[in-house]
C-alpha cells in the first residue's frame, strides 16, 4: 500500500509539473517579442538543446539565488528564457527562412537590430526591445552549416548581466 501511495504521489507531482510547464509556455506566447521557433522541429527534428523557462520555474530558480546577490541580479526581471539549438546538417535554408520571418516580426514590433551578419551560409541577427527605462527583451538568432541557435529572453534585462544570463543557461554563441 505504501508503494502504491508513493507511486501515486510521484505521478501526481509529475503531472502537476508538466501542466505547469505547458501553462508557462502558453504564458510566454502572449508576451511581446515571443518568437515561435518550434516550426523547425518539423525540418530538423528535436533540437539538441531546448530550454523553456518561464515565470513559475524562474521564480523557483531565483529562490536559492537569494543567498547569492550576483545570481539574484541575473534572474531579476526575467520573465522567460527560451533556447533552441538545432543541428542543420548543412541544410540551412529552413533555418534562414525562420530567421527571416522572426526578423520581420521583431522589426514590426519595434525591436531594434543591434547586430547583423550576413555571409555565405552564415547569418547572425541580434535584436533588443528597449524603452526609456532599459532593455525589455533580447532575441539572438545564429545559423551556420552546423547549427541553428535561437535564443529569446523576455523581461527586463540589465545589459551588464547579459553574459551571466547566457552562462547560466550554458549558451555559447561564438
Amino acid at each position: 500500500m505504501k508503494h502504491t501511495m508513493r507511486m501515486l504521489t510521484i505521478g501526481v507531482i509529475t503531472m502537476l509539473l508538466a501542466l505547469s510547464a505547458v501553462a508557462q509556455e502558453d504564458e510566454l506566447k502572449t508576451m511581446p517579442g515571443y518568437v515561435a521557433f518550434e516550426s523547425l522541429d518539423e525540418v530538423y527534428g528535436e533540437p539538441k538543446v531546448r530550454v523553456n523557462v518561464g515565470g513559475f520555474l524562474l521564480s523557483l530558480m531565483s529562490k536559492p539565488a537569494k543567498n547569492d546577490p550576483e545570481a539574484a541580479a541575473v534572474l531579476e526581471g526575467l520573465e522567460g528564457v527560451r533556447i533552441n539549438v538545432y543541428s542543420t546538417g548543412g541544410e540551412v535554408l529552413p533555418a534562414i527562412d525562420q530567421l527571416q520571418n522572426a526578423k520581420n516580426m521583431l522589426s514590426n514590433q519595434n525591436w531594434e537590430p543591434i547586430i547583423q551578419v550576413n555571409e555565405d551560409r552564415q547569418n547572425v541577427q541580434v535584436f533588443i526591445k528597449a524603452n526609456g527605462e532599459g532593455v525589455q527583451g533580447l532575441t539572438v538568432m545564429a545559423v551556420d552549416a552546423d547549427d541553428a541557435v535561437f535564443v529569446n529572453i523576455l523581461g527586463s534585462i540589465d545589459p551588464e548581466n547579459l553574459g551571466a544570463i547566457m552562462d547560466q543557461f550554458d549558451v555559447d554563441l561564438l
